[in-house]
């Protein structure tokens, strides 16, 4: 008689799963690390199916074998299926008598078969990644939540980010339109799109594959974007990495700030590190009901407007009309009630409120009115804060600045960095406005502010890559203001890019990173509270 190999926790898996219980993942997970416990596993099915199955006649065997064989060289293989399949190929060879018989050989395939689609369900059971953020994701999208886990196959963004956990730590930041298939903790295949990874030291060795390149990281963080033709980009963010084109080829070593170009003629180039173009971070949750100042310019008293707030002290923030006094604010209707008018030619508000500072996470939102006739001298600025020194401001505007982006698109400045937009303001009509920046120590304009424009995640362009460090107390530093270009001085008689020609109504600032549900709750109901 035989003495077992297995260990008692070993059999105690096998007699569970035997008897119902839900263990797959465990017993996965253990067929992985104990070739014995596989076998076992592979005889114990396979005595089950020769014990409760009925086998056809000697006379339709043959069919019988050839469909099953069909099978399963057409199921989609798993790294364990796959291991199985190459050991039965290994013994085809050392064949016994036994398999001579053709009843014998199709019993023995059957049972094959039956194991291979245990395995195969197994190893789709077994969760390798966790949804751990969403980001301005699409309807078509809602499939997907945070804390949702993931075994292994497809996955596909239409619109937004999201970032996936892997068992094994790895964090995948995932940019739409973007299709990825998992095939392990260990090895993503992208499709098309753009990702970035971020790999602990435990993991490397990470693999990603696209239809031209194989990259393997040796350390931290890199960029991966596919086009819809198959050609691929690799972009070291921090660390190393590992590519080629092909099999054929030896690896190309890259460290931080270089990058390679692959197409499907296994052709690698050089070619310049682009950094600014990949999402690195997605926010955090914010707070259901976070601090917040809210100006509806419904109504003027003593030439200023009053603010409602949640943690602040409202009777300290009036908006005040600073225009000239032949010349005041006008009042039209607005989205909801009233809303301000801006002629573009001396009028604007200033508040004592100082803004939002530093890298603190922030959100803005407004609805906007911009002329069709849009004047680049009569964009900046909607509203600004902070000191007007390289990235110490805090400046929103309809873009004026053609090397910038396309004219008449929402842009968020700090003073020699921004982010443009892509949905043209210019049309007369009203529009809602949100810039989110999702704030610390890391905060960067390039990777952590998100636009929307009616509700809707900006596709943004010329971004910079630059810290956001909004300045309040320097004694040059201004408060929150409308109106007026945060750079406006008195005697620079040949600046023209003063004042804001357009019309604003709802503002509010938050203390929060908003989410994109929050905006849009926000945009249709001018609260926060459902």
């Amino acid at each position: 008689m035989a003495t077992s190999i297995l260990s008692k926790s070993q059999e105690s898996l096998l007699a569970a799963y035997l008897a119902g219980d839900d263990v797959s993942s465990e017993l996965l997970d253990a067929c992985k690390e104990s070739p014995a416990l596989l076998e076992e596993l592979s005889a114990l099915v396979a005595n089950g199916r020769i014990m409760t199955g009925e086998l056809e006649p000697l006379n339709d065997a043959t069919l019988f074998s050839e469909e099953v064989i069909t099978r399963i060289q057409t199921r989609e293989q798993s790294a364990l299926t796959s291991h199985v399949l190459r050991k039965i190929g290994s013994r085809k060879a050392k064949q016994q008598p036994w398999f001579r018989s053709q009843v014998a050989m199709v019993a023995s395939i059957a049972a094959f078969a039956c194991f291979l689609f245990i395995a195969n369900f197994l190893d789709k059971q077994r969760h390798i990644a966790i949804i751990t953020q969403i980001a301005a994701t699409s309807v078509v999208d809602n499939h997907l939540k945070i804390g949702d886990k993931l075994g292994s196959g497809s996955i596909e963004l239409s619109e937004g980010y999201s970032e996936l956990t892997l068992s094994n730590g790895v964090i995948l930041v995932l940019e739409a339109p973007v299709k990825l298939t998992l095939q392990s903790e260990n090895k993503v295949f992208v499709d098309s799109g753009k990702l970035v990874a971020k790999v602990p030291p435990n993991a490397i060795g990470f693999r990603i594959d696209t239809p031209s390149a194989e990259i393997i990281d040796l350390g931290t963080e890199f960029g991966v974007d596919v086009l819809a033709n198959g050609d691929s980009q690799v972009h070291v963010l921090e660390g190393e990495v590992k590519a080629r084109a092909s099999k054929l080829q030896s690896y190309q070593h890259l460290k931080k700030d270089q990058a390679l170009a692959f197409n499907h003629a296994d052709d690698i180039e050089h070619i310049h590190s682009n950094p600014k173009e990949f999402r690195r971070v997605l926010p955090g949750n914010s707070a259901e009901r976070p601090n917040y100042l809210h100006w509806s310019f419904d109504e003027k008293e003593n030439n200023k407007f009053l603010a409602l707030s949640n943690g602040f002290d409202n009777s300290e923030f009036y908006a005040i009309d600073q225009s000239q006094k032949q010349t005041p604010i006008e009042l039209l209707d607005g989205v909801y009630g009233r809303a301000i008018n801006f002629n573009g030619n001396g009028h604007w508000l200033e508040t004592n409120f100082p803004g939002i500072g530093n890298n603190d996470p922030r959100t803005v939102s407004f609805w906007v009115k911009v002329p069709s006739d849009f004047s680049t001298d009569n964009a900046y600025g909607i509203i600004n804060w902070g000191l007007q020194e390289n990235y110490a401001s805090w400046q929103i505007s309809p873009n004026p600045e053609k090397n910038n982006g396309e004219l008449g698109r929402i842009r968020i400045g700090t003073y020699n960095a921004q982010v443009v937009g892509h949905t043209d303001l210019r049309d007369n009509q009203w529009h809602h406005i949100a810039v989110v920046l999702y704030g610390g120590e890391t905060s960067d304009v390039s990777t952590h502010i998100l636009l929307y424009v009616d509700g809707k995640l900006e596709k943004t362009q010329n971004k910079s890559i630059a810290k956001v460090n909004t300045q309040l107390d320097h004694p040059k530093s201004k408060p929150l203001s409308l109106g007026r270009n945060i750079g406006y001085h008195p005697n620079a008689a040949h600046e023209t890019q003063n004042y804001f020609k357009g019309s604003v109504d709802e503002l509010f600032v938050f203390e929060a990173a908003l989410s994109q549900e929050q905006i849009r709750r926000l945009m249709k109901n001018n609260t926060l509270v459902e």
